[in-house]
């Protein structure tokens, strides 16, 4: 799977493919996840991980990819989806006591809109002691200029979480 998006976006970037090509491809591959997730069995008492791209962040691709490996660990998972509000992170998070939440940044556009973004999920890690927060993507990882997080670990690295 990620080779083949890897040549999409190179098709996109060289400008051999149009945006819409780029986006219908990305669309089948989205569908393609979200079925095998849908149908993916687990034990009634796995842990729980919640997948959620930070507000202002339109690629859920990635995310797809990290639950479904989490899924193929034993893992229970549900996804909140492309650019959800910070408050329907918070009232899912607070409802749902998930084990971990994933925070996913494919881009640096959720920072750019918005520059206390790290700081108030930050927040909302620190009220929820039970809970894991991981922050992981590209623009996440390349955007930590002003604010380091003291209860989301920020990581590109599923090995120690999925221990």
């Amino acid at each position: 799977m990620a080779p083949f998006l890897k040549e999409i976006g190179k098709k996109w970037e060289k400008q051999e493919w149009n945006e819409y090509q780029e986006s219908v491809s990305s669309l089948v591959v989205r569908d393609f996840l979200v079925q095998i997730r849908r149908n993916y069995q687990y034990r009634e008492n796995a842990p729980f991980v919640l997948g959620a791209c930070l507000p202002y962040e339109q690629h859920e691709v990635p995310l797809h990819l990290v639950l479904l490996r989490f899924m193929m660990k034993g893992w229970k998972t549900q996804l909140i989806g492309t650019s959800p509000a910070l408050g329907a992170i918070e009232s899912l998070v607070t409802k749902l006591k998930p084990d971990v939440v994933l925070l996913s940044a494919t881009t640096t556009v959720p920072f750019e809109t918005d520059s206390q973004l790290l700081r108030r999920l930050d927040q909302l890690a620190e009220k929820q002691i039970d809970i894991a927060f991981y922050l992981g993507g590209q623009g996440a990882v390349t955007n930590l200029l002003d604010y380091k997080p003291k209860a989301i670990i920020v990581t590109n690295s599923l090995e120690g979480i999925l221990k």
